[in-house]
């Protein structure tokens, strides 16, 4: 639906255009005749080997028509002939990239690993991008939580995963996802005393093999002051065709990930059922 829905509804959009207009000239030389609309169904055509798919194809764009307004002015008379058409194509690739955000996610795999979790379902994830969430509370006291979401519009997993974190933080999904487990934490305190401060924002690790992004943050409990008293490791997992997978440890105490750098013991067991 990513991939093949929006080259599908641009070039039969384009086709119905041209039989209106100009039946008598070659479909192929009416593509070509724009070369703003001829690119982006070409950029979609290839949008899975792009790196950041949707959103590379709009700068690329965006960058290359001020560029072009800047230094011709031939193709300025022609951005004021074609504005509509132009902008119309832009509409429709992105909206259907946009729907294809609430197409529903796989479901979470640790249940293989760490048996039935104790919260299958979030009243506060979005209902876009859709995602499912899934929690575990271990014997040891650790917090595990697993989420797959989808990330519209980028098919191809190169740097999605830094994207999607960008995302998580400039969204507030990172803290939703957080709050939920941190009901687990402590239950006089509730999770809205718990906050989060990153202690490093993007690392790439090598988990047995397979290198990911982690993020690492430290657990701030607010009572009468700011206190650490955990910390969290987010591993970012993408995979081929628009899906993020996410797994989050939250462990309690000072220093918890001591010996276990990027919470590898946890994170190799989950890969192992991926």
């Amino acid at each position: 639906m990513t991939w093949l829905a929006p080259l599908g509804l641009l070039l039969i959009w384009q086709w119905s255009i041209w039989r209106e207009k100009h039946p008598e000239v070659q479909f192929s030389d009416w593509l070509r005749a724009d070369p703003y609309i001829a690119g982006l169904i070409i950029a979609q055509a290839i949008i899975i080997i792009l790196p950041l798919g949707l959103w590379l194809i709009l700068a690329s764009f965006f960058i290359i028509s001020i560029i072009f307004l800047i230094k011709d002015e031939q193709q300025r008379k022609e951005w004021m002939q074609r504005k509509f058409i132009r902008s119309l194509a832009l509409i429709f690739l992105i909206s259907m990239h946009l729907i294809s955000g609430f197409v529903p996610v796989s479901e979470p795999t640790g249940e293989n690993v760490w048996g039935t979790p104790l919260i299958e379902e979030s009243e506060n994830s979005p209902a876009w991008p859709a995602s499912e969430q899934y929690v575990w509370l271990l014997n040891d006291g650790t917090i595990i939580v697993e989420t797959h979401f989808n990330t519209p519009g980028v098919l191809n997993p190169l740097l999605s995963s830094w994207g999607a974190k960008e995302y998580s933080q400039v969204s507030g999904a990172k803290e939703s996802r957080f709050e939920e487990a941190a009901s687990l934490l402590d239950d006089w305190a509730g999770p809205n005393a718990f906050t989060l401060e990153s202690i490093h924002d993007g690392v790439v690790h090598d988990y047995d093999g397979e290198k990911l992004l982690y993020t690492h943050d430290e657990v701030m409990l607010d009572l009468l002051g700011m206190h650490p008293s955990g910390e969290m490791i987010t591993v970012w997992k993408p995979t081929w065709g628009g899906e993020m997978h996410l797994l989050s440890v939250i462990k309690v105490g000072s220093d918890p990930f001591v010996g276990n750098p990027g919470a590898q013991k946890y994170v190799v067991d989950w890969l192992s059922n991926e």
